[in-house]
């Protein structure tokens, strides 16, 4: 009885997808789908731990921080002590390039200020990606109070607003915005931000209890104040916290972003598992749902939502963007839409980047490694 019961309130929210002769329950679908996940992505991180036991040099602004997250939270579900060693060898890595910096903030790409200046920008999302991945390795390890420090004081001096929101990028030279503090953020970015601040608040609170106060401030108002009422009814969050979208943009692939950093923040930090963040995200996971999966490998639909731009593709087609499949996977499943969020990663997975050493394969890895930990 409570097998079947479980089953129906499993299948609910997928309606709209199944075929009519679909009677295959969820469960057993995502225990098998688990176990092939974990084969390919175990293959894929053994492939970048050397004879040696070193880990392979890591290419692009994410993919060491990204990196050092699925290597840990691969660990914890393995026990592969390997796994560890190559997730704190990373992190380390993190730290070391972090205080070789000024403010702590990697630098990306070059930027062009307003008035013709160029500068080295740094910041979100990637800054939100590697400091929170980080902090949960070093909290999860312990007695790394001092390097917890360092973080939560890097995000805490992050140019912010008291509107509500994060600087999108910051010259990584003299840590001032690139753009006047007035306008408002983008929100995949504002969200990256505050998601890391709320996270390493929950680490830092008996270490530095009035650092973890004030970046908990600063995450709330970002959260409370800011990213929630910016949603639409439908669940969707325009790229700028406003209804001027660039026609450039794929609105929808920057929507999906701020969504998954909203569903790492409440993985990582049980406080925000509240009801109205809660509620919040599953509008957004149901819009992916109803406008994303179906023009999404290897469904064969097209763009449906009035939200998309010029720049958004019509289509999400595995070899043009493999990372959106797996972000789309892992936003499904975490909201509950379990059959189809394995139908698009089972899909991706046979296209996984085993073994890429770069932004490709850690775009892949994170996610993936999200889904077997569990949400």
């Amino acid at each position: 009885m409570k097998y079947t019961l479980l089953t129906a309130l499993l299948l609910g929210p997928l309606a709209a997808l199944q075929a009519a002769d679909t009677t295959k329950p969820v469960e057993p679908m995502l225990t098998e789908f688990k176990a092939k996940l974990q084969v390919t992505l175990v293959k894929h991180l053994n492939q970048l731990i050397k004879d040696d036991g070193s880990v392979a040099a890591m290419k692009g602004k994410t993919s060491e921080g990204n990196g050092a997250l699925a290597f840990y939270l691969m660990f914890e579900v393995t026990g592969e002590q390997k796994f560890r060693k190559a997730a704190i060898t990373l992190a380390d890595q993190v730290l070391k390039d972090m205080r070789a910096t000024k403010h702590g903030v990697l630098p990306i790409k070059e930027k062009d200020k307003p008035g013709g200046k160029t500068i080295i920008g740094g910041g979100p999302p990637a800054l939100g990606a590697y400091t929170s991945g980080v902090a949960y390795i070093l909290h999860k390890e312990g007695r790394r109070n001092d390097d917890l420090k360092y973080i939560a004081t890097v995000l805490d001096r992050y140019p912010w607003s008291e509107e509500g929101w994060f600087a999108s990028t910051i010259d990584v030279d003299t840590g001032e915005s690139k753009l006047p503090m007035t306008k408002p953020a983008i929100i995949n970015k504002t969200a990256a931000v505050a998601m890391a601040a709320g996270i390493v608040s929950g680490y830092v609170g008996e270490i530095a209890p009035e650092l973890a106060a004030s970046l908990k401030r600063k995450a709330d108002k970002c959260i409370y104040s800011q990213i929630i009422p910016a949603q639409l009814e439908d669940g969707f969050w325009h790229y700028s916290l406003l209804d001027k979208d660039p026609k450039d943009k794929d609105v929808l692939g920057y929507f999906m972003l701020t969504t998954k950093e909203l569903m790492d923040l409440q993985k990582f930090n049980p406080t925000y598992r509240e009801e109205k963040l809660t509620a919040a995200v599953k509008k957004a996971q149901a819009f992916a749902l109803k406008h994303i999966a179906p023009m999404t490998d290897p469904n064969t639909g097209t763009s449906t939502s009035e939200h998309a731009t010029r720049g958004t593709p019509t289509h999400y087609a595995i070899k043009e963007d493999l990372k959106r499949s797996f972000q789309l996977g892992l936003v499904l499943i975490g909201g509950g839409h379990t059959e189809e969020g394995i139908k698009i990663m089972t899909t991706a997975l046979d296209h996984f980047p085993i073994g890429n050493a770069g932004q490709d394969g850690a775009h892949a890895a994170e996610p993936s490694a999200l889904i077997l930990s569990g949400f």
